[in-house]
């Protein structure tokens, strides 16, 4: 009899870009066990006001890690007066995730972080399961990331307004629903900015595919 351990995982898809003025993140709510689909939950959630994460790989993993994060970074606004930052976040991140792949336990997860930095601007860094952090102006993670990418890449561009971000984090998620068995049961959507993190309607969502 077969006793390897199932978990649900790896079925998703994520992004996050910049535009002036703030950042967007985007996921889908599907998980799966293999072929089959199991629950419907966010995968984009708040650390602090200016600081978010997308989460995509091993459920128990980022849910662990997710908590870890919140605290740590909690912990040092409280200590320092001052708002945690990206580079705050990614470096607790990058360590907890990069001891585990040298230890040989790695956590299975790819994370997009965003949010506030040092000076001022609003950026995002990608995460893999060996703890390599990229910065980059958009990315996409998941079983759907390659269904976004393309999309992204023709229609980014630099300066976007919040609208045409979050047009395009919408049309680029749904992309990867309609071709990605992993991704689907909806599309969520978070823009952090100067007031803070916030989550979009589902009827902005709707009101976007519509057109």
């Amino acid at each position: 009899m077969n006793n390897q351990k199932i978990e649900p995982k790896k079925g998703t898809t994520t992004l996050a870009m910049r535009y002036n003025g703030g950042v967007v993140l985007a996921t889908d709510n599907r998980v799966t066990m293999g072929h089959m689909i199991i629950s419907k939950v966010d995968k984009v959630f708040p650390i602090t006001e200016f600081l978010a994460m997308t989460t995509a790989g091993t459920v128990s993993d980022n849910q662990v890690i997710l908590k870890h994060l919140q605290a740590e970074m909690k912990l040092y606004e409280l200590e320092s007066s001052k708002k945690a930052t990206l580079e705050n976040l990614a470096a607790v991140l990058q360590n907890i995730i990069y001891s585990g792949f040298k230890s040989y336990q790695p956590f299975m997860m790819q994370n997009i972080i965003a949010g506030l930095t040092k000076d001022g601007s609003f950026r995002l860094r990608s995460l893999d399961p060996s703890g390599a952090s990229i910065e980059d102006p958009y990315t996409a993670t998941g079983s759907g990331m390659m269904f976004v990418l393309g999309l992204m890449q023709d229609a980014y561009k630099e300066n976007m307004s919040e609208s045409e971000a979050v047009d395009l984090a919408v049309r680029s998620i749904h992309s990867a629903i309609r071709r990605d068995s992993a991704s689907g049961d909806g599309i969520s959507i978070a823009v952090i900015d100067k007031k803070g993190y916030r989550r979009l309607p589902d009827k902005n969502i709707s009101m976007i595919l519509n057109e």
